[in-house]
């Protein structure tokens, strides 16, 4: 576990028991943004492999 779920999970139990009165997307922003980061990195790879194989075929 990485610490944006560490982090997500502790807003989630303090949510919960009435510690913080924070709305639900600030409780889930750590995990938003994991995953944003996550998917813009897959995109760039993506993107990155899509480039080279064009490269390639320019080659030929």
């Amino acid at each position: 576990m990485g610490i944006a779920e560490v982090l997500t999970i502790v807003f989630i139990v303090l949510k919960l028991t009435g510690v913080i009165a924070w709305s639900w997307w600030l409780v889930l922003l750590p995990s938003i943004i994991s995953f944003s980061i996550y998917a813009l990195l897959i995109i760039i790879k993506i993107v990155m492999v899509i480039i080279a194989v064009v490269a390639v075929k320019k080659r030929k």
